[in-house]
This record gives structure tokens, C-alpha cells and sequence, in this order.
């Protein structure tokens, strides 16, 4: 079926038809947030089981995480502040300057909106959104120069949300002030690599990588001394039989999310493993002991060797790095030191993820071969120089 199939080409609405329906579809949009409220304070969700009503609606109404939360945050406004409410059924104001609006509604303000309601709507209703949200940031600065100043003085609105979408990629979005902001931004700087001129990777491109590296080097070492051997940092469940077929499949057991078979790999490669033992139904009857798929010892002295991250051009250090099999742990590649090399992070999953084949030679050069042909090599730079002889 086609775009004609479903249109009544014959009768294209025109561009003043095509603007009324769109006020139309928020003035209910307004309204059926409204009702969503009314559902929430009802309880009557939760007779499936849901936990919340945002999962409720993620469930019944085939919605994303993050379209449902943006619901349930709408319905709670109009909830709140009646004329908001009743600019937006009427189409007084648009979906885009309520989701301006909405960033005032905190507790900081919640007194002094209720107050201001009426009159803030009189001053935007007849503003662009872009304006709308100029006025709103100005509100809140008045706002603050008013509230109690015997008060302590509030902390800055700050926030951080995290949603996977239809892909599953993660999906970040957040605000900070002041000293964080400036932590943020010094550890994204800090680490950002470039790796010469084959490094064809975007300035966002970095700045995610960057994020990655941090996120790993903080999991690995946040309860120790800082040495990159506290492991695991994420917990993964992996059933032997699918590793046993060659492509493991894993589950985030944080998150339960399931994990693509490269990244499962490249944790395996080096991590604490722990043998649960399950009943026929699933349920875990007994825990193993613990052990390292690549020994404290064998690390170090891989890492004397390598000195940091061995992938051509990266230049990332040995706390940022971790033991991979250069033939697969899985694939029953041998734990020793010819079989390892390291790789920081985000080097360790690129490896995995497009079959990179590594191999030392017999003066640990390694050489990085691509499923097309290419090769690149990299020197070891953890043993002293070798003072030459005359």
C-alpha cells in the first residue's frame, strides 16, 4: 500500500487546512493528556501488573520509553496549573510552548507559577515557540530574584535522561551547571583521542567515544585503588550452549537488555566468571566461585609489554585497557601471553565487531588485518629502550 492509497489524493488538504489540523491534533493532544492524568491517579493501570504508567503505556500503547515519560510529564503539567490547561484545549497555546512551559514547573517555582499562571499565558499565547521559551527563561530568572532570599539558594536545574529507541542505542540527553559542567566537559577533553590522519571520525563521533572510555574506566575501578583488575564491571548472563554454537548471546544483567554477539565476546575476553547453576526451570540453584578469564599476574605482564592500548594509532594507557584473545577466548584460544595483547576500550569492541584478525610477531609487533585486505601494525611501547651497541 502506498502514500496515495491511504491519502484522498483527489482533495490535498492546502497549507490553511493543513495548520488548522494540526492545532486540532494538539487541542485533543491537550486534552487526551489530561485524561492520561486523570488514568494515572485512577491506579487503574496497574491492575496488568505494570509498574508504573509509563511502562503501562509503553505496553498498551506501543510507545517508546521516552514518548511515554513526555506524556505522562504533559498530563501532570495541565494537571497542575489550570490555565495552562485551558490555553491548551483551546489551542490558545501550541504543543511546543507547553513543552516550554513545561521546564518551570519545578518545586522551586511550583508557588510562584500557580500565582503567575494566567498572566504568563496572556504574554506568550500570541509568541512563536522559540520566543515562548525566551520569555520563560526570563520568568525564571525574575523568578529567582524574588523567591525567599533568606532561602539557601537553590541548586541549578540539572538532569540527565537515558532511553534506548527502537534500535536500542542508548539516547542521552541532559543539562549541567557550574562545577559540573566544567568536570564534564575537562574529562571529555581529557578523553578525546586522535589517532593521526586515519582517524576519519567526526568531532561527535569522538566526543561519544570519549564517553564510552569514561563510563568503562569509572566501571572498572570504582571501588578500588584505581587499578583496571576490579572486574566485572557489567554483569552479563551467557548460556554455555550459545557459546558452544559460536555466537554468544548475552543479557545485561542490569538492564536485561540483550547484547549483540561481538560485544558478549569482547567481554568474555577478560572478566570474572561466575558457573550459576539452574534447574529446569530456570531458576538458579547453586553459585560457583569466581575466577579470571585472564589471571592478575598474566595482565601484568602482558601490560609490561604493551604499555597501553595496542590498536594502530591509539595511544590510550594501561589503566583504560583490557587482556584480548587475539583467537577468541570462545574459539578455545589459549590464556597466555602470546595470545593476548592490550586494547582499550572502545578498541576492544571495534576489534570484535568487524573480526579484526591480530597477530604478534616474534618481536611482539602486531599486525591488524581488515576483512577487506588492509593491515596496519603497531610496536609494543611498555619495555625500556635498549640502549644500542658500538
Amino acid at each position: 500500500m502506498t502514500a496515495a492509497d491511504v491519502l484522498d489524493i483527489a482533495s490535498p488538504l492546502t497549507a490553511a487546512q493543513f495548520a488548522a489540523a494540526v492545532a486540532e491534533h494538539e487541542r485533543r493532544a491537550a486534552t487526551l493528556a489530561l485524561h492520561l492524568r486523570h488514568l494515572e491517579a485512577s491506579g487503574e493501570w496497574a491492575f496488568d501488573g505494570s509498574v508504573s504508567i509509563a511502562a503501562w503505556m509503553r505496553e498498551h500503547c506501543r510507545m517508546s520509553n521516552r514518548a511515554a515519560h513526555a506524556w505522562v510529564r504533559r498530563g501532570r503539567l495541565l494537571d497542575t496549573y489550570g490555565a495552562f490547561a485551558a490555553a491548551a484545549v483551546s489551542g490558545a497555546l501550541s504543543q511546543s510552548q507547553v513543552d516550554a512551559l513545561e521546564h518551570l514547573h519545578r518545586p522551586k517555582y511550583a508557588e510562584h507559577l500557580a500565582e503567575h499562571q494566567s498572566a504568563l499565558v496572556e504574554i506568550v499565547e500570541q509568541l512563536s515557540a522559540a520566543d515562548t521559551e525566551t520569555v520563560c527563561k526570563r520568568w525564571r530568572d525574575d523568578a529567582d530574584a524574588v523567591i525567599d532570599e533568606a532561602a539557601p539558594p537553590a541548586e541549578p536545574e540539572r538532569f540527565l535522561t537515558a532511553s534506548r529507541d527502537s534500535e536500542g542505542a542508548l539516547l542521552l540527553h541532559s543539562k549541567q551547571h557550574g562545577g559540573a559542567a566544567t568536570e564534564i566537559e575537562k574529562a571529555l577533553r581529557n578523553a578525546s583521542t586522535y589517532e593521526g590522519d586515519d582517524d576519519t571520525r567526526s568531532h561527535g563521533e569522538r566526543g561519544a567515544d570519549a564517553l564510552f572510555d569514561i563510563a568503562a574506566f569509572y566501571n572498572k575501578n570504582h571501588a578500588d585503588d584505581g587499578t583496571p583488575r576490579n572486574l566485572p564491571h557489567v554483569s552479563i548472563s551467557v548460556d554455555e550452549s550459545t557459546i558452544r554454537a559460536g555466537r554468544p548471546v548475552g543479557v545485561d544483567g542490569d538492564t536485561e537488555e540483550p547484547m549483540a554477539s561481538s560485544c558478549t565476546d569482547t567481554y568474555l575476553c577478560d572478566c570474572k566468571i561466575h558457573t550459576i547453576l539452574r534447574d529446569a526451570h530456570g531458576a538458579p540453584v547453586g553459585f560457583g566461585r569466581s575466577r579470571y578469564s585472564v589471571p592478575r599476574k598474566l595482565f601484568s605482564q602482558v601490560a609490561a609489554r604493551d604499555g597501553g592500548c595496542r590498536f594502530p594509532g591509539c595511544d590510550r594507557k594501561i589503566r583504560h585497557c583490557d587482556a584480548h584473545h587475539m583467537r577468541y577466548w570462545r574459539h578455545g584460544g589459549s590464556t597466555d601471553y602470546v595470545n593476548l595483547v592490550l586494547l582499550c576500550s572502545r578498541h576492544h569492541h571495534f576489534v570484535h565487531q568487524h573480526h579484526l584478525q591480530m597477530k604478534l610477531d616474534d618481536h611482539s609487533n602486531l599486525s591488524v588485518v581488515w576483512s577487506d585486505g588492509r593491515q596496519r601494525t603497531s610496536r609494543p611501547r611498555g619495555a625500556p629502550p635498549r640502549r644500542s651497541r658500538e
